[in-house]
């Protein structure tokens, strides 16, 4: 809205579709492009890929899904400045922001970037049982993502219970995210209903997806879920999308995550082909879908006693 706001025209596709996006940049000569992650991934993946006019792109943007230093690269050579945010539907678009020159790539690696005076951020305890916001927390301490102010949605349609476990009773909307501030902006650790518990411990999949996605060569996404071990409570397992042309097998990503804590380590690996990773439909990986595709395959292991029988990974 703000580009019609501001007199600009917006280019509308039905539907994404990788080949029909890039010909919409060329042909309509588009200056912004701002898309999640796997869009770009996806589109960097046509063959034809290096034959579209992209020249009049000023400005591409990314959201919704953290990313390393080579997509940061990538992006930097489709436009001369990239940023990234923080952005919710229930709030009507982004509420952090951070932009850089294209050189400039530990700035945007660095966080998604600083909230506005209108709209301002805090890091919290969760909400109370009596509908008020938690305790305000110190800086670099993790909690719940909140924000306050005009940029609130009013609520979830004819839904008020969801709608109460989302905003406080004082106005603050708990975003479901889990972060941390500090001098460079906002660190998203995780989402608080997938925080995963191995053996007692916190684990943010957000961590272990980033460590695995440092194999930049061979990874080109990665989901980590919890599921159900008799032994540890909880225990991680990993959907893992490998790279055209890359081979990649379970022993190698055994190897990768042995710098993490054990308790942290994916117990099982699945690795799936090219552009087989379970996507919603505005193209995020669909986290319900991969859930399933984990319980499934740990019940055939714990069909043969492979999954329960213990918890000595990494020890």
């Amino acid at each position: 809205m703000a580009t019609l706001f501001g007199g600009g025209s917006v280019v509308l596709l039905e539907i994404f579709d990788a080949a029909r996006s890039m010909r919409a940049v060329a042909e309509h000569k588009a200056e912004i492009l701002g898309q999640i992650p796997v869009m770009y991934q996806l589109e960097w993946m046509l063959k034809d890929f290096s034959n579209f006019d992209l020249s009049s792109l000023c400005f591409a943007a990314y959201g919704g899904n953290a990313v390393a230093r080579p997509f940061v690269e990538q992006l930097a050579r489709m436009a001369p400045v990239v940023g990234t945010g923080l952005g919710l539907t229930e709030c009507a678009g982004f509420c952090t922001y951070v932009e850089a020159d294209a050189e400039e790539h530990e700035l945007i690696l660095a966080g998604l970037g600083v909230d506005m005076p209108i709209y301002p951020m805090t890091i919290r305890d969760p909400m109370r049982e009596d509908g008020t916001a938690g305790t305000e927390l110190a800086e670099g301490e993790i909690g719940h993502v909140c924000f306050r102010g005009p940029q609130t949605f009013v609520g979830y349609v004819n839904d008020p219970e969801a709608t109460a476990q989302t905003i406080s009773s004082d106005g603050y909307l708990y975003t479901g995210d889990l972060g941390r501030v500090d001098a460079q902006g906002l660190h998203l650790t995780g989402r608080a209903k997938w925080v995963i518990k191995p053996l007692g411990f916190q684990v943010f999949p957000g961590d272990v997806e980033a460590h695995v996605c440092a194999l930049v060569d061979k990874v080109t996404n990665c989901v980590a879920v919890g599921v159900h071990h008799n032994v540890a409570s909880e225990a991680v397992v990993a959907v893992v999308e490998r790279k055209p042309d890359a081979e990649l097998m379970a022993q190698e990503l055994d190897r990768h995550v042995r710098t993490l804590p054990s308790y942290m380590r994916p117990r099982h690996w699945i690795v799936i082909e090219p552009g087989q990773m379970p996507l919603n439909r505005v193209g995020k990986p669909d986290h319900m879908r991969v859930q399933q595709m984990a319980n499934e395959a740990i019940a055939g292991l714990r069909a043969e006693g492979g999954w329960d029988a213990g918890y000595t990974r990494g020890q």
